[in-house]
């Protein structure tokens, strides 16, 4: 009867251990760090270039504190005067950001300009009456890394690039076009310099008579790039993830009127993007680029890559009203 009673007592509790031990392990299981994998595949004319990036999720817990919050980044000045922006503790700036209202004199209103270092998020609003003087383009609010001749310092780590043996990198973000006025001129659009090696190794130099201005644009409306079409060019981009053999017009400007230098655009033909995900290799561009210039490039230099909107007043009668933003913005070699 004892062992009886004691075979009662201890069945229970092996019972209950082993229902502990798995109930522990289902919760061990759930808690286990996810890993996540992702990958981007890009064909250029000669080979395939497969990039996968793992990252291990672990939950944490973190207490918020004044220094760890990141602080939003508010832009403010209408001139030409780059806002820097550091990531990651680096003494170096991951890019600039710039309102860039180069050809608006005056106007009544108001525009918004933030970056949110957490989500890595830019945020643009314009809402502007009596703009003066009525343009084409009366500024391009951006985002960029490198350094535009005007400029004194780089961002990031990657330029200057000479033309005769860059190496390939991939710039890739989301867009995502919220309000636009139909009436004002607008596109959606990266821009570029091609320099001299006296422009590129000499900060603060202005380029002129001998220089290149490159863009690529997504999207427009009430404009078309500075010059004539002479030509056409089917380059392979990423649009929202897939592999597009997307054909551009190719506009090209011998010397503008406003600095001297060579102006030579990419511009969609028969497509946009205003919402999405892009991604592509700017030196498919250059290669295509060599074609329509009317210098030999091999020894220019690239010194940065831009990406934000030109808009202009030309046809709104000086309203300029859109909003956009524009998440991970990155330039990565390949």
């Amino acid at each position: 009867m004892i062992m009886n009673k004691l075979y009662i007592i201890i069945v229970p509790i092996i019972v209950i251990i082993v229902v502990g031990v798995i109930g522990g392990a289902i919760y061990l299981h759930h808690q286990s760090p996810n890993v996540k994998t992702s990958s981007i595949t890009v064909t250029t004319n000669e080979t395939t270039t497969l990039m996968s990036i793992t990252t291990n999720t672990v939950p944490t817990t973190v207490t918020p504190t004044t220094s760890s919050i990141p602080q939003l980044i508010y832009v403010t000045s209408s001139a030409s005067s780059p806002t820097p922006v550091y990531l990651n503790n680096s003494t170096v700036p991951s890019f600039y950001l710039e309102v860039n209202m180069w050809n608006a004199k005056t106007w009544n209103g108001n525009y918004t300009m933030v970056f949110n270092p957490l989500t890595r998020t830019l945020s643009v609003s314009f809402n502007l009456t009596q703009v003066n003087p009525l343009q084409w383009t009366n500024g391009y609010p951006e985002i960029y890394v490198g350094r535009k001749p005007w400029d004194t310092s780089y961002a990031g780590n990657i330029f200057p690039m000479r033309i005769g043996n860059m190496t390939p990198f991939m710039v890739s973000f989301y867009i995502n076009l919220t309000k636009l006025d139909p009436s004002i001129n607008f596109d959606i659009a990266s821009d570029a310099w091609i320099v001299r090696p006296q422009i590129a190794f000499s900060p603060g130099t202005a380029p002129g008579n001998g220089d290149i201005e490159i863009m690529v644009w997504l999207f427009s409306q009430n404009l078309q790039p500075a010059g004539q079409q002479v030509g056409e060019v089917v380059i392979p981009i990423y649009i929202n993830h897939t592999l597009v053999n997307a054909t551009f017009q190719v506009w090209k400007m011998k010397n503008v009127p406003w600095g001297g230098w060579e102006y030579i655009a990419f511009r969609p033909d028969g497509w946009k993007v205003t919402n999405g995900y892009v991604a592509y290799e700017p030196n498919l561009f250059i290669k295509a680029l060599n074609n329509f210039a009317s210098y030999n490039i091999t020894n220019y230099y690239l010194t940065d890559w831009e990406f934000g909107t030109e808009w202009g007043t030309m046809t709104s009668n000086g309203t300029a009203y859109f909003s956009w933003t524009i998440s991970n913005f990155y330039e990565t070699l390949l």
